[in-house]
């Protein structure tokens, strides 16, 4: 999938959805005012028309005890439409147009295409669900009132220092997976389908590997030797220091094909499994739906299980427990020796990330807008928490007893204790936070992305975090190259004092990843070799 193709938000999406949708009207109509139904009975009020809809109704969506502001401004027009304009909060969204939608009335039923509303002209109130396209597993009760224009909040800007990389080295292709550091090396897959070794002090090229596809899937370094799946469908090991091949084995039953975001039938399934290694054997989840056991020296495989669709993302392992989800919307736990189900739990949306497992708790997210804490050993959900109108694309990571995830139009960072799941910290962080974040004792290092013409002013950047706050202690903006996708999609690595990013502009960066010194670099992009700061 080119970063240079068009790129529909997630929330864009939605919003072509939001008045098609089939969403039921509320169950329940609002208590009238006492006294009103006898007015009612003696002077029938007149037919609702076009112009008792116009204007600015602001009010609440509610959901498991939450509530988040919602607005809609209606404008109707001579020709039976309506001119209909939304505003969300949770997603910066801000009086964004939606277009002009059919318009019916039948008595204080007012339906907006096929969505559905009920007007309480006694109350002054209209009732409904947000339509599936903008919430797509609950329906969530909508309350507005006629009222002044919903004042979107302040969002000032990210903060922190602006700096600049120590090094910079051009890997000629996006890289869209992260990147992985491992005894004085960082490993960087492209979407060229070639695996670069590169020097961390130095950002020198050290060795090159071209594989048969793309590599949208994070490298591994188990002992000397590296591990990285390709979209040709074939694993492939090779020597961590020198880049010759060891085996391949094929793991897929045939190449990934991954259709472009701009595509009506894309999958947004940008990323795939990578390895987890645990003694003699290797784990990794295949696009066409199955989680693997290899043996660690051949390749061979030791058991398969089915999955109910693709699995996008690695494993993650504990006390020989397997845990992972799939696009189907299930998240499973496998005995790791035997590859037995031992139980899984449906989330009804897809899950595209790699579970956490702390203090007996699984935690995950899903593209039901749920941050999950399910029960290691059953399932069961512990807690949830709802990031309103914003898919969780993803994975946790856990530091001590909290968790930290991304989320998507959300454009938030946010910390889960993980016992509770009360939130400690969430910062807007002005992008798409679509990598699993990197933690350390001091800081939590966060990439995010972005599309020129998206609806919503988003930055892409590389950012540092400190960890006990959320507070952005420093952040490097770039800008975008084409049409497309820009910025950092996958996970930074951390190592010899550094941090890692890798960019869909094709260029690993290093920064300085100490709590006292930042550094402002070189600003430098260089090849191989690659330059140090002075």
């Amino acid at each position: 999938m080119p970063a240079s193709r068009a790129v529909p938000s997630v929330v864009g999406v939605a919003a072509l959805l939001l008045i098609t949708s089939s969403a039921p009207a509320s169950s329940a109509d609002p208590e009238p005012p006492p006294g009103s139904r006898a007015t009612a009975a003696t002077t029938p009020a007149p037919p609702l028309q076009a112009s008792d809809l116009a204007g600015t109704w602001s009010g609440v969506a509610s959901h498991a005890g939450e509530t988040s502001p919602f607005a809609l401004r209606l404008d109707p027009r001579g020709d039976g439409k309506v001119d209909v304009h939304v505003s969300i909060p949770a997603i910066h969204l801000d009086d964004q147009p939606l277009g002009a939608r059919p318009l019916a009335i039948e008595g204080d039923v007012v339906r907006l295409g096929s969505w559905e509303l009920r007007l309480d002209r006694g109350t002054g109130t209209l009732t409904g669900v947000v339509p599936e396209g903008l919430a797509p597993l609950y329906a969530l009760p909508l309350r507005l009132r006629r009222g002044e224009r919903l004042a979107s909040p302040p969002r000032p800007g990210p903060g922190g220092t602006e700096v600049a990389p120590l090094w910079a080295t051009d890997v000629k292709s996006p890289v869209w997976a992260g990147v992985t550091f491992a005894d004085g090396l960082v490993y960087a897959g492209t979407d060229g389908g070639v695996l670069h070794a590169l020097e961390a002090s130095t950002g020198r090229t050290l060795w090159t590997f071209a594989a048969g596809g793309a590599l949208r899937s994070p490298a591994t370094v188990a002992g000397d030797t590296v591990y990285v799946p390709a979209d040709d469908g074939v694993l492939y090991a090779l020597g961590a220091r020198s880049g010759k091949e060891r085996w391949r084995q094929r793991v897929n039953s045939s190449p990934v094909v991954r259709l472009p975001f701009d595509d009506p039938k894309s999958r947004y399934d940008r990323a795939g499994s990578g390895v987890v290694v645990a003694g003699e054997i290797l784990y990794l989840g295949t696009h066409d739906g199955h989680v693997l056991a290899l043996d660690r020296s051949t390749g061979r495989k030791r058991w398969s299980f089915a999955a109910d669709d693709s699995v996008l993302a690695a494993p993650s392992l504990d006390a020989g427990r397997l845990y992972f989800g799939s696009y189907g919307g299930h998240v499973y736990a496998l005995d790791a020796g035997a590859g037995t189900l031992l139980w899984k739990h449906d989330t009804r949306r897809p899950v595209v990330s790699t579970p956490a497992v702390a203090r007996g708790k699984v935690l995950v997210g899903s593209r039901s807008y749920d941050f999950l804490a399910l029960d290691a050993k059953t399932g069961v959900p512990a807690w949830t928490r709802y990031l309103w109108f914003s898919w969780v694309e993803s994975s946790p990571t856990v530091h001590g007893a909290v968790a930290y995830v991304g989320s998507s139009d959300a454009a938030r960072v946010y910390a889960f204790d993980v016992d509770s799941g009360r939130t400690v910290w969430e910062t807007d962080v002005h992008g798409w936070a679509w990598g699993r974040p990197t933690a350390t004792a001091d800081r939590v290092f966060v990439g995010t992305s972005s599309s020129p013409g998206y609806l919503v002013g988003h930055q892409a950047a590389a950012l540092a975090l400190e960890r006990a706050t959320g507070r952005v202690v420093w952040r490097e903006v770039v800008s975008p190259a084409g049409t497309g996708t820009y910025g950092f999609t996958g996970q930074p690595a951390v190592g010899a004092g550094l941090v890692f990013f890798g960019g869909l502009d094709g260029k690993v960066r290093a920064y300085n990843g100490s709590r006292a010194d930042v550094s402002p670099g070189t600003g430098t992009a260089t090849g191989s070799p690659g330059r140090t700061s002075p």
